[in-house]
């Protein structure tokens, strides 16, 4: 995969190079400055691919867990980061027994990345795992890729029935665009932000979309509007990689 619009990054922080940081300059920047702010005690990441926004994570929290549907990234990643706990599964379901391990052992939860399965019932499962559970202390919450049509749909679908404790909620924190790599014109990128406080109890607040003209533009000259409409050939799509002896994308993140 081809990322230039990641590069050149300067910043303090020490990048490093060897990790694959699929996220633009302004992501990048808005990653970094954010939890040079929260300085979490405890983070979670929700897709951990091959640690680049990883590393920002472990600089500036005490401790983390990162959890992958792939065994891969902890083989990869295990001896780079002390304070990581790699775990292996599915994160709507990992996600409730490591809120209790932060319970039990005392600590606070501060910060969460969701960037794992980017379907928009996927996104919406993390989103409810997260919500169910009853935190103790406001979290962060930052979502990637809520510039294409699915994720998007995903946190609008868990915003609109989960107004109560957010406190904030901005679908368009960071804009994303059409993909740089050989996709065409596919919508990824951006990073949408909810703060949610389990002690917040007043009317519930409007969900901000502050490029919502810039999207809706977008996907009206995008992909989108068949890709998303043939998903269900995608089974099918997989059944004939399989018969040619092909790997598809899914497959190949298996053994990176």
């Amino acid at each position: 995969m081809i990322d230039n619009i990641g590069k050149p990054f300067f910043s303090s922080f020490k990048v490093d190079e060897s990790l694959n940081w699929q996220m633009s300059r302004a992501e990048k920047y808005t990653l970094i400055g954010l939890l040079q702010e929260l300085k979490p005690d405890v983070a979670i990441e929700i897709g951990t691919y091959q640690g680049g926004s990883l590393q920002v994570i472990s600089h500036y929290s005490k401790n983390v867990y990162s959890i992958d549907i792939s065994k891969a990234p902890g083989d990869l990643l295990a001896s780079r980061f002390s304070n990581v706990e790699f775990v292996v599964g599915d994160s709507s379901r990992c996600l409730i027994d490591i809120f209790e391990k932060i319970k039990n052992d005392n600590r606070r939860l501060d910060f969460i990345l969701v960037d794992g399965d980017h379907t928009r019932k996927g996104v919406y499962r993390d989103l409810e795992a997260i919500y169910s559970y009853p935190h103790i202390h406001p979290v962060t919450i930052l979502m990637h890729d809520s510039f294409n049509p699915e994720c998007r749909k995903g946190i609008r679908d868990f915003l609109k029935k989960h107004p109560e404790h957010i406190t904030y909620a901005e679908l368009d924190y960071v804009t994303g665009s059409y993909w740089h790599n050989d996709t065409y014109r596919e919508m990824w990128g951006g990073l949408a932000m909810v703060k949610m406080d389990p002690n917040h109890k007043s009317a519930p607040i409007e969900i901000g979309q502050s490029q919502k003209h810039l999207f809706a533009g977008t996907y009206l000259h995008s992909i989108h509007l068949i890709k998303d409409r043939l998903q269900f050939l995608f089974p099918l799509k997989r059944k004939i990689f399989k018969m040619l002896g092909k790997k598809n994308r899914a497959e190949i993140y298996d053994t990176f």
